[in-house]
């Protein structure tokens, strides 16, 4: 990842997963963002207007972070007009159940997806996409993940003369005006554009 420097040292740059629920995907229903979390009762806010009645924090079964699950009473989503936009019909004494991360987490990734909307995080974004072009041009072109060097000092020098023919064949391209290489096509996606 593009480390930044910042005022009280250095971060990462990179995207926040976007929410990945059907709801927000195809942009019908309710996600995640549409309820209000209320901390402190450790309850949550439907767009219903209706409180959470059950809440607890659970390791999630395919990575172990940990995540709260928080469910709304059938009673209330039932009836409720806005039924059809929530995530599935209520059955038995649960209705709408949303999952989330742990409080710290959940603030953290929304004001990464808040600042990832503005200019100034995408220019920055747009610094590291240039930078990892140019790692990936320097491991394709002079092999730079191995060394054939076994000291620190000679291996530093083929590094210097990896970056030296980096420079001068971006310089012979500029010079006779090769346009630059697009970006991969894998032999599937190949397949797939002929078909």
């Amino acid at each position: 990842m593009f480390l930044a420097a910042a005022g009280r040292g250095m971060e990462l740059l990179g995207p926040a997963p976007h929410d990945s629920s059907r709801q927000s995907r195809e942009d019908q229903g309710f996600s995640r963002a549409d309820f209000t979390i209320d901390w402190d009762s450790e309850s949550a806010v439907c767009p219903g207007g209706h409180r959470s009645f059950e809440w607890w924090e659970q390791k999630h079964h395919r990575n172990g972070t940990p995540v709260l699950k928080v469910f709304f009473s059938a009673e209330h989503c039932r009836p409720c007009p806005k039924q059809t936009w929530c995530t599935k019909p209520p059955s038995g004494r649960r209705g709408r159940g949303i999952t989330f991360l742990p409080r710290e987490r959940h603030e953290a990734l929304e004001a990464v997806r808040q600042a990832q909307e503005t200019d100034e995080w995408k220019h920055r974004y747009a610094i590291r996409a240039g930078v990892e072009g140019t790692i990936s041009q320097a491991i394709r072109v002079t092999a730079l993940r191995r060394t054939r060097y076994r000291n620190l000092p000679t291996t530093r020098l083929g590094h210097v003369f990896a970056a030296t023919a980096l420079n001068l064949t971006r310089i012979d391209r500029w010079l006779t005006g090769t346009p630059l290489r697009g970006t991969r096509t894998s032999h599937l996606e190949s397949l797939m554009l002929a078909a």
